[in-house]
């Protein structure tokens, strides 16, 4: 969307902006400062401190916002998160911006005139949830459930996720895992038969030997990494940086290679023809787990330094010196598996050379290199059980791609909306992912947008994808709503909340609440019997036996 026209569009969401009567009230719903005003009548004075964590990236830091005199005044990091430890990244504390951004959507916006042309006219939500459950009535009724198809991207997306299965369609996609950890995640699964998760499994702050390659800690702000690089780097351990730029990783270093952009896999066969034909790899982890050794060794064998320095000019000599370097420290050795891992098109065999790698360091499940991760146990919501899909999902028909198992594909589901191949896609619910950036091709997704039947876009600020939505549903920020709990695989486990800090500013409702009133209207009130989302969060926690009430105070639980 260029500047005149997201001059317009925020025209229509801003200045045009009369406080649209709400379907429902969320007087159920704590509203963080606002409740003592409510009780009491009178403004808030002092500084209230309440905890939540972070949603400015997928790291989830447990954070403590701060209240002043009723307004949202700061946040920093919760010390009893084991994530943040105290401390966010630039990102994190930026997050109230969020909050108090000029261009975010206020009120629900339906589409008068051509896709694309962002022209919409303000509506209350009960006319925006009415609209979209008669368009997704009629799509079940003649293409069945199946044709609807939800892109969702972070936590946020869990309730629409829900409802979804509810409503009967497996299509349920997530653009990011192909643009960022897709490749890894396979590359890793095919070698261990594990995923390397979210946060990873990563051991950075034990490691004696951390080697990064593409991976440029320092400056991508995963909060705990970073911390525990420098712990590393502290400790004195050996960094080892592969980076055609002398990054922040870099200039901490032992050992730099400067390689040539593209030709990762190629050093990473060379460091691994190093350590077979030395035999520094660690033998007793490979006689214990690895399988078809000999042919491995077999193939790497013509994959020497000297080959490697042809394609990355590495010199030779720094290839073997930094792969005996590995050697010196393992099973502490880590190579670092990466997160943005979409680059040169062999991503998926880049991560498996990396995943290989550490194996041969033997450091699977070891200090320093990638731990077994703990997770609390929470139960899931006692929900009655979703339609089972008659037709299966619709993105990889036939299994054309064997290893995308994990994640539904998501060009692949843009490809059955363009074919109508394995069936007919009517209807897209975007949820938090701009899909003309998102998505490769930004004329096909433009192409199969103008086949559907409905598209809803539920966000914060009018993005590309807005501009061509049926619905445009404003949703509230992170410090302004509940979300679903936080148990990730992490070293130690805990549970931690999202809480409201502050009210939303204008006519903007949490994910949660869409979700259940648009489900009230489609005829699965059913599927949400609890009357509020504290209702719904106490009901699983209790069933872990904590409480809501205990969580709200302290933000985290280990």
């Amino acid at each position: 969307m260029n500047s005149l026209s997201r001059r317009r569009f925020l025209k229509i969401t801003g200045a045009s902006f009369t406080a649209a009567v709400a379907a429902s009230s969320l007087s159920s719903v704590v509203k963080g400062s606002q409740k003592i005003e409510e009780k009491t009548g009178t403004t808030v004075k002092g500084i209230q401190k309440i905890p939540t964590y972070c949603d400015v990236c997928f790291w989830k830091c447990g954070a403590v916002a701060y209240v002043k005199d009723g307004k949202l005044w700061k946040i920093e990091g919760n010390p009893e998160d084991p994530l943040s430890n105290g401390r966010l990244c630039p990102r994190g504390t930026g997050g109230i911006g969020a909050h108090f951004d000029n261009s975010r959507l206020k009120a629900p916006l339906l589409r008068k005139g051509p896709r694309g042309k962002e022209e919409f006219v303000q509506v209350t939500w009960d006319e925006a949830l009415d609209f979209i459950a008669k368009k997704m009535k009629k799509i079940k009724a003649n293409y069945g459930p199946e044709s609807m198809v939800l892109f969702s991207h972070g936590v946020g997306g869990a309730f629409l996720k829900h409802l979804m299965k509810a409503y009967g369609t497996p299509n349920l996609t997530a653009p990011s895992f192909a643009q960022c950890r897709g490749p890894r995640e396979v590359g890793f699964e095919l070698t261990y038969g594990d995923v390397i998760g979210s946060p990873e499994r990563t051991d950075i702050k034990n490691s004696k030997c951390l080697v990064l390659i593409g991976s440029h800690l320092g400056e991508n702000m995963h909060n705990t990494q970073v911390q525990e690089f420098a712990e590393a780097n502290e400790k004195g351990a050996s960094i080892i940086t592969v980076d055609p730029r002398f990054s922040v990783a870099a200039s901490k270093a032992k050992y730099y290679l400067p390689i040539k952009p593209g030709t990762d896999l190629a050093l990473l066969l060379a460091w691994m023809n190093v350590l077979v034909t030395e035999k520094l790899y660690n033998k007793e982890f490979i006689n214990k787990y690895a399988y078809g050794f000999e042919q491995f060794a077999y193939e790497i064998y013509k994959y020497t330094p000297e080959w490697a320095y042809t394609e990355t000019t590495i010199d030779p000599e720094l290839i073997r010196e930094t792969a005996r370097e590995m050697a010196r420290y393992m099973p502490a050795t880590l190579i670092h598996p990466g997160r943005h891992t979409s680059w040169y098109g062999d991503d998926a065999q880049r991560s498996r050379a990396i995943a290989l790698l550490n194996a041969l360091m033997g450091n699977w499940g070891q200090k320093g290199g990638l731990y077994n991760p703990a997770k609390l146990s929470v139960p899931k919501y006692p929900y009655p059980k979703y339609p089972k899909s008659k037709k299966g999902a619709a993105d990889n028909p036939h299994h054309k791609y064997p290893f995308a198992e994990g994640e539904k594909l998501s060009t692949g589901l843009r490809d059955a909306t363009l074919t109508e191949n394995p069936y007919p896609i009517k209807g897209w619910f975007v949820y938090g992912t701009n899909l003309t950036q998102s998505l490769p091709n930004t004329q096909e997704t433009i192409e199969a947008i103008q086949k559907l039947d409905l598209m809803v876009v539920v966000d914060v600020v009018p993005s590309e994808i807005a501009g061509y939505a049926d619905v445009v549903l404003p949703e509230s920020v992170y410090l302004e709503r509940y979300d679903d709990l936080n148990t990730p695989l992490f070293r130690q486990s805990f549970v931690s909340l999202r809480q409201p800090v502050v009210e939303a500013p204008n006519d903007q409702k949490p994910n949660w609440w869409i979700a259940k009133m648009l489900a009230n209207k489609l005829g699965l009130g059913h599927y949400f019997p609890w009357k509020n989302i504290e209702e719904y969060l106490d009901t699983r926690l209790k069933a872990a036996g904590l409480s809501l009430a205990e969580l709200k105070k302290k933000g985290v639980v280990k």
